[in-house]
């Protein structure tokens, strides 16, 4: 059943692979708080279990972390809310720059693999994914993105086309690109009349500088929350109306429709 509205909470910060996997408290004080707020559903940054930023990764290196997401499982289920954590993660021989869902009963739901990898490094680190990934929670379609993949405006677009009505976006944005965190999440949003939120990193890992910014944007492309560039939580209410409000005028969806309908 589809219900009215979404609490939405998005995590700005910074998590560092020296802060390991077995003290997870700085996790459960986010959790904590998220769901002080109201919230239904959190997101975390792009690799925050794992630090995104790791020269020479290894498979080894991630060892501690299923048991690290198992407890990061049961948080969500004790606070009764959907968390979404950007980890690097093991398959065998490859490595993935990935978000795992956990539900409000504490279960994973599943695994989104990046599939837009950025620059030489996570070229030469990760696998690519190649499949979307969508839930449900608290009666709204939630697509995934990572980062450079919300810069592909045919994902998201796949994403409205498969009636999500959210996309949430782990992201490790780093300077000089900060106009990306300023333009795009809300262009997206526009374009395909849902809702996009953008959760950023801060602070430093060897030679990156992250820039936060991190938002959540309406339908319409209004900003309903924005980050500055220091650790912050944003927590926006999300009514399903914005997004009729925002197609009755003009749907993109159903004019695309047509456009491509006129052009066969």
């Amino acid at each position: 059943m589809r219900t009215s509205a979404l609490t939405l909470a998005l995590w700005q910060g910074a998590r560092h692979a020296a802060a390991g996997f077995d003290d997870l408290s700085d996790i459960a004080a986010i959790i904590t708080d998220a769901a002080k707020a109201g919230a239904d559903l959190l997101v975390l940054p792009e690799g925050y279990l794992t630090g995104y930023y790791r020269p020479g990764l290894r498979a080894a290196d991630l060892a501690g972390v299923p048991a690290a997401l198992e407890a990061i499982g049961r948080l969500a289920g004790e606070a009764g809310l959907f968390v979404v954590i950007g980890s690097h993660l093991a398959a065998g021989r490859a490595l993935i720059n990935a978000a795992m869902i956990f539900d409000a009963r504490g279960r994973q739901i599943g695994t989104y693999h990046k599939r837009a990898l950025f620059g030489d490094w996570e070229r030469a680190t990760f696998q690519p994914g190649s499949q979307p990934f969508r839930f449900d929670c608290a009666g709204f379609r939630v697509g995934l993105a990572i980062c450079y993949d919300v810069e592909f405006p045919e994902l998201i677009r796949a994403e409205a086309e498969a009636r999500t009505d959210l996309v949430v976006t782990p992201t490790a944005l780093m300077a000089p690109h900060g106009r990306i965190a300023e333009l795009l999440p809300a262009a997206r949003a526009l374009e395909n009349q849902i809702f996009v939120a953008y959760a950023n990193r801060t602070g430093h890992e060897h030679e990156l500088a992250f820039v936060g910014k991190s938002c959540i944007c309406a339908p319409d492309g209004a900003m309903l929350a924005v980050a500055g560039d220091g650790p912050e939580m944003l927590v926006a209410r999300l009514e399903r109306a914005a997004i009729k409000t925002a197609r009755d005028e003009a749907s993109y969806l159903e004019d695309l429709a047509r456009l491509r309908e006129n052009g066969d």
